[in-house]
């Protein structure tokens, strides 16, 4: 007669691998990382324009300084055509005034 000892049937469980979903969340994040850094470099954000016209204007902002009012300033821009095709100007530019306090 044999006495069964009092071991409770141990079943070996598969073994839980945390190492796993770290190593497959770092591998999502280096795949992500590595697209975001080749779009950028293929594509720059003043992206070179061919075939079209293109306005360059010699500054973009004037400070005159304090002007008394009623007295008149006049300003020259120098505008000229990047581009390799011809520019057209339509219309009259449009020019914003900034008061000062």
């Amino acid at each position: 007669m044999s006495k069964k000892l009092g071991r409770k049937g141990v079943s070996s469980a598969p073994r839980r691998r945390p190492w796993l979903w770290v190593a497959a969340g770092a591998a999502v994040v280096l795949i992500a990382g590595g697209a975001v850094v080749l779009s950028a470099r293929t594509s720059p954000a003043a992206p070179a324009v061919a075939g079209t016209p293109r306005l360059a204007v010699d500054r973009t902002m004037v400070d005159e300084g304090y002007v008394k009012f009623g007295t008149p300033v006049h300003e020259t821009f120098r505008l000229s055509n990047a581009g390799n095709q011809p520019l057209q100007i339509l219309g009259e530019p449009q020019v914003e005034l900034v008061e000062g306090c």
